[in-house]
């Protein structure tokens, strides 16, 4: 049985209202670059981070309950829990807290504070971080769905 979930695609194209059975998908970004977790990491704390999109396991996402979840069951986590600007994004267990919880609006994934996920200093190399920045809405801040 599938877990209800919003397919990411629709959320960055403005439609949040519709829920159907999860699939996953690539989260793609500046330069064509896709969220990956670290070395396809299942631990607490692993980061977040840019890479050359493969299709494997450590690149698939879907959101469910306002968390978007990745590898291993694990949510998209501002490390420290703290809406600073340069703060870390991790995996860790899924628990709903404000640190976890993202939105969508206009193709920028939003968190805590109303700050946006952001390729760090606008790189798009391979292992780039990915982080918590004040959204202004350039290209290292733009996600979409194949």
């Amino acid at each position: 049985m599938s877990k209800p979930c919003v397919t990411l695609g629709l959320l960055l194209v403005g439609f949040a209202g519709l829920t159907m059975p999860c699939n996953a998908a690539e989260i793609v970004g500046i330069d064509g670059q896709c969220l990956d977790v670290q070395g396809g990491g299942k631990a607490d704390g692993t980061p977040v981070i840019l890479y050359h999109c493969r299709g494997t396991p450590n690149q698939q996402w879907f959101y469910s309950a306002g968390q978007i979840v990745g590898s291993g069951g694990k949510c998209l986590d501002i490390q420290g829990g703290k809406a600073d600007d340069g703060a870390r994004i991790v995996m860790f267990h899924c628990h709903g807290g404000p640190n976890q919880q993202w939105s969508f609006y206009n193709s920028q994934i939003v968190g805590m504070g109303g700050k946006c996920l952001d390729a760090e200093g606008g790189r798009a190399a391979d292992g780039t971080a990915v982080v918590l920045f004040h959204c202004h809405g350039a290209a290292n801040q733009r996600w979409s769905t194949p």
